[in-house]
């Protein structure tokens, strides 16, 4: 089992693909801090430029148990369209969202959050896979984990700056 970590940020080899977790506590309590992941826009300011990712349409606000969220965002200059569905939500402990349209073959993104101290703690755990990850040479294997790993660490300092 493969495991690659930076800044608190792991990738581990599962048998079912990849899992991708990382923790982050910040000052805010959790009544201030779920709200901002409650709004589905705020993932704009949470990704990288390099992205140019854009929020095209959520079927539904506030968001709930089955809203769809559809993106568009650039990688390695390839257009990709995303369409997740927010599968669990549970405010303001946590919520999944779950792509069922775009690149990865799965993706299930589990947030969670609680309070810890005045404070907030916030969990991140993504089970991924690719389609035909066994016949992906190495190299890009390491791109795509490198990829995400740039883009999750963004994100952490992103929630950093909103809440120190």
């Amino acid at each position: 089992m493969a495991v690659q970590a930076v800044s608190g940020i792991e990738i581990v080899s599962v048998a079912e693909g990849w899992r991708l977790s990382c923790e982050q506590r910040v000052r805010q309590p959790l009544p201030e801090v779920f709200p901002f992941y409650a709004n589905a826009r705020n993932l704009e300011r949470l990704t990288p430029s390099f992205l140019r990712f854009r929020i095209r349409r959520i079927s539904s606000e506030p968001l709930a148990t089955g809203t769809l969220i559809d993106y568009s965002l650039r990688l390695h200059h390839l257009p990709i369209r995303w369409r997740s569905r927010i599968e669990t939500w549970d405010p303001p402990r946590r919520f999944v969202d779950r792509q069922v349209h775009g690149p990865f073959r799965t993706w299930r993104h589990t947030h969670d959050f609680r309070s810890d101290g005045g404070g907030t703690v916030i969990t991140d755990v993504v089970l991924f896979d690719v389609h035909c990850r066994r016949l992906l040479p190495a190299r890009v294997r390491g791109w795509l984990l490198s990829d995400l790993q740039a883009i999750f660490e963004h994100r952490r300092r992103a929630v950093e700056r909103l809440f120190g």
